[in-house]
């Protein structure tokens, strides 16, 4: 079947939720795994809104988390093995994924009883690359050194393409070069700054859990991945007064000039008599007060310009 309908999906759907994997959901329905990458992508294109009505002059940006299952392997020692290919027994995959697009629900899924004991992550590696694709920026805790590229490498093994470009925000980077906590970790970001807290969780028993398929730790993961998320979102809205990885929120907008470069606000007063200093010249300073951030003019008269981030 080369074209699904919405009741296709919804069929699709409902077998997920009594535990059959993608493939014998496809199996089926007679549906193939473009078929269903196709309807996934689009389903996931509404869900990029605010109450409702498409994002207008902002950016698409993806909050998201992912949460793998454990690797097997055979090995003599307990301490700094350095394992080969050959003593590989069964490698991890992706094993549930959470994601928010900008303001919006925190939404999570996770792979059925029957897929994580047929070791079958492909349907969500298909919804993540639908969301990757939809992004115009995917914030992320260390996602620069492992969300992102883990999931690339998913896509790579199940034959996908490279989804449409994207910028990245890692929240876990902005920490470590701006400032010297302890801990740059989410858990600890969280706590320290006050907002959502991170979900806790049984530890290694909960992973060991669900790669045995019992439900209830599947459960358990869910709402903890969830959580992360949510944490995320909070963690970023403090840190972007200080950073945004070098993302011009600005350039999402072509309604205004005078925008913040950190959160695409328009909100944003002059500090009269304020400047930021060059080796050649001075530049009027300005705040955001949406996300409190410093900005300076991008001219020396400090009017009718954009403005830029202060470096």
């Amino acid at each position: 079947m080369s074209k699904i309908l919405p009741q296709d999906y919804q069929e699709y759907s409902k077998l997920i939720e009594e535990g059959h994997s993608q493939r014998s959901a496809c199996l089926i329905l007679g549906l193939n795994r473009s078929t269903i990458q196709r309807y996934i992508k689009s389903v996931l294109e509404d869900e990029v809104s605010e109450d409702g009505e498409t994002l207008s002059n902002k950016p698409r940006i993806l909050f998201y988390d992912i949460e793998t299952t454990l690797a097997k392997s055979y090995h003599f020692g307990q301490f700094k093995q350095y394992l080969g290919v050959k003593q590989q027994i069964q490698e991890g995959h992706l094993l549930s994924h959470a994601w928010a697009w900008n303001d919006g629900d925190v939404i999570g899924s996770i792979l059925t009883r029957e897929e994580i004991l047929d070791h079958d992550p492909e349907r969500l590696v298909l919804e993540a690359w639908a969301l990757f694709d939809n992004a115009d920026i995917i914030v992320a805790h260390y996602g620069k050194k492992f969300d992102i590229p883990k999931m690339n490498g998913y896509f790579l093994k199940y034959g996908l393409q490279p989804p449409s470009p994207f910028k990245v925000v890692d929240t876990k980077e902005i920490s470590s070069k701006k400032f010297l906590l302890p801990f740059n970790s989410l858990e600890y970001l969280a706590k320290a700054l006050g907002v959502q807290q991170k979900i806790d969780n049984s530890g290694m028993q909960l992973w060991i859990d669900c790669d045995n398929g019992k439900q209830e730790s599947l459960d358990e993961m869910l709402a903890y991945n969830v959580g992360d998320v949510e944490a995320l979102r909070d963690v970023y809205n403090r840190l972007i007064t200080w950073d945004n990885n070098g993302v011009n929120m600005a350039l999402y907008n072509d309604e205004h000039e005078a925008l913040c470069t950190h959160c695409g606000s328009d909100d944003i007063t002059s500090l009269d008599g304020k400047y930021a200093y060059t080796a050649q010249r001075k530049y009027s300073l300005f705040r955001c007060n949406s996300c409190k951030a410093i900005l300076r003019s991008n001219s020396k008269t400090g009017s009718g310009n954009s403005l830029v981030r202060v470096v």
